[in-house]
């Protein structure tokens, strides 16, 4: 055999010792650990025998100890919170006002529409046909410049029922002006808006006035008249 035939083999040698190394290192691992836990099991405490207790009991009874009983210690009950009265403290079911600062409410300021004043004149006249014609006058108060108003009115007859016109049966009706009345000039109607021969008294209900500023304002007048001595 040759010498390069030695060397060759040789490495050979080496190479397959290296190898097997490398695959039987693990398993030869892995069964030492096995061996390693199972040498070491984990001792369990057992709990003493029935035989166990009767030799502690025998025991202490010739040794004159009295053997130590652990009694649950039963957990007392918490007492309970007190309750608490809160004797300054308005309830749900007071109905009275609560304490000394209740504020009076502020009379409400009266609206600019009912700086209308009282009728300056106010009074119709039946003609032949039994038209109607009313006469009102009164001042503007408002401090503002009215572009439009209406006078919301009602009739009765004698007795003080609802007279009806004649011709539509109405006995509510809405008569509108156009202005400009300025502040602190005179509103005024004239003009016949009827035909009835039972009317005894009427009654502005209501004014509506458009100022110029865009505002609409509509409130209670309630002024009335049986004076029939108009023009």
């Amino acid at each position: 055999m040759s010498r390069f035939n030695l060397v060759l083999i040789y490495v050979l040698s080496i190479m397959i010792a290296f190898l097997l190394g490398i695959y039987v290192a693990p398993s030869v691992e892995t069964r030492l650990n096995g061996q390693t836990v199972a040498s070491n099991p984990v001792i369990e405490e057992m709990p003493p025998s029935t035989a166990d207790k009767a030799a502690i009991a025998a025991e202490s009874n010739t040794t004159g100890s009295n053997p130590i009983e652990s009694n649950p210690t039963e957990s007392s009950p918490s007492p309970s919170p007190e309750a608490v009265v809160l004797e300054d403290m308005p309830s749900d079911d007071d109905t009275g006002p609560v304490g000394d600062d209740s504020e009076d409410l502020s009379v409400a300021d009266t609206p600019s529409g009912q700086g209308i004043g009282a009728p300056l004149e106010f009074k119709y006249s039946t003609n032949s046909a039994d038209a109607v014609k009313l006469t009102w006058e009164a001042d503007n108060l408002t401090g503002k410049r009215i572009n439009y108003y209406t006078a919301h009115i009602s009739t009765f007859n004698p007795v003080g029922d609802p007279s009806n016109d004649q011709l539509n049966g109405k006995s509510s009706f809405s008569l509108k002006y156009v202005g400009p009345v300025e502040p602190n000039d005179t509103l005024f109607i004239f003009s016949d808006f009827t035909y009835q021969n039972t009317i005894h008294t009427i009654i502005i209900d209501q004014l509506t006035l458009q100022y110029d500023d865009g505002t609409i304002e509509t409130f209670d007048y309630g002024y009335e008249t049986t004076d029939d001595s108009g023009l």
